[in-house]
């Protein structure tokens, strides 16, 4: 995992994951994977209406909530140097 270190003009730094957990087009594909299954279980008979509707508003509150997050962020957070640290970049020693 990768951290973000942020210095702030207030001279607070932050240490934070990266804010979304999958690039869009990842995204995308798992909620595409979701609602084809879900579809296809629907079709056969096997999934009743209510779960499939589920599912679908399910899917969508989810890019509703982080695309929400991102802006909120966006918004809120002061404009600060972005360092992208590797995950074991502090952990390697110069000799």
């Amino acid at each position: 995992m990768r951290v973000w270190i942020r210095n702030r003009p207030d001279g607070v730094t932050e240490l934070s994951p990266p804010i979304r957990p999958l690039e869009p087009f990842d995204r995308g594909m798992v909620i595409a994977t979701a609602v084809i299954g879900t579809a296809g279980f629907f079709v056969a008979g096997v999934l009743p209406a209510p779960v499939l509707l589920t599912v679908l508003v399910a899917c969508l509150a989810g890019e509703v909530v982080l695309a929400t997050k991102a802006l909120v962020l966006a918004l809120l957070r002061p404009v600060a140097d972005v360092h992208e640290v590797p995950r074991f970049a502090a952990r390697r020693r110069t000799p």
